[in-house]
């Protein structure tokens, strides 16, 4: 009898042991597929709402004036090289996919320290007692798009309004690409723009060249 409850004990104590390996399994599992996609808080949620402050290839907008549309939120900065490792493929993008659906924007801060030199085509940097004005900032970047082929929408985000745009898609590096889904919902986050040592592709750009094309397949 005794033997009988103590088996019967030690069996469901195993019992319980293995469901909690199972728990923390699983708890692992999903520490480390957090761990793989930093983003994860941002997926499946609606795109956090912010309206333009200038723009060039378009009117300023807001994110939820575009709801219908696939949209490629590009965070870049003039300065940033990896940024400028993208421009061909959002040039490419737009170009094949924006009369099915797709909208693509860089946005972008006032950096105030930034000039464009039109002898060089390339940005030059300023003094700090030489900032920029807002007004000189906005000429700046036409001149920046016009060099590397911009044809796609760019807009700026205010002085105001960049700490919370920024905190709000998460964005501590650059360029971060952000896919948004017809519904305006956030479909995939892609950090960093760099060749793959291990397979020597560009790995973000084909992750999102795909998603793309399956989001535009999609109804709202």
């Amino acid at each position: 009898m005794f033997r009988r409850f103590g088996f019967i004990a030690a069996l469901a104590a195993g019992l319980f042991l293995l469901a909690a390996a199972d728990k923390d399994k699983d708890k692992d599992k999903g520490d480390k597929d957090d761990e793989k996609d930093p983003f994860a808080a941002l997926i499946g949620k609606p795109a956090p709402n912010f309206t333009g402050d200038f723009a060039l290839n378009g009117k300023k907008t807001s994110i939820a004036a575009l709801k219908g549309k696939v949209v490629l939120l590009d965070f870049w900065a003039v300065w940033c090289g990896p940024c400028r490792g993208a421009f061909p493929h959002l040039r490419e993008w737009n170009e094949k996919y924006q009369d099915k659906g797709l909208e693509v924007i860089g946005v972008t801060d006032y950096e105030e320290l930034y000039g464009f030199d039109k002898d060089k085509g390339d940005v030059t940097e300023l003094d700090a007692d030489k900032k920029l004005s807002r007004e000189d900032e906005q000429n700046m970047l036409k001149d920046f798009a016009a060099q590397f082929k911009l044809d796609y929408r760019v807009m700026t985000v205010s002085k105001d309004d960049q700490k919370k745009v920024y905190e709000d898609y998460m964005v501590e590096g650059i360029p971060e690409m952000v896919l948004i889904d017809r519904k305006g919902k956030v479909s995939m986050v892609k950090l960093g723009w760099k060749v793959t040592l291990e397979t020597g592709k560009e790995e973000n750009a084909i992750a999102l060249q795909k998603k793309i094309e399956e989001l535009l397949k999609e109804k709202e």
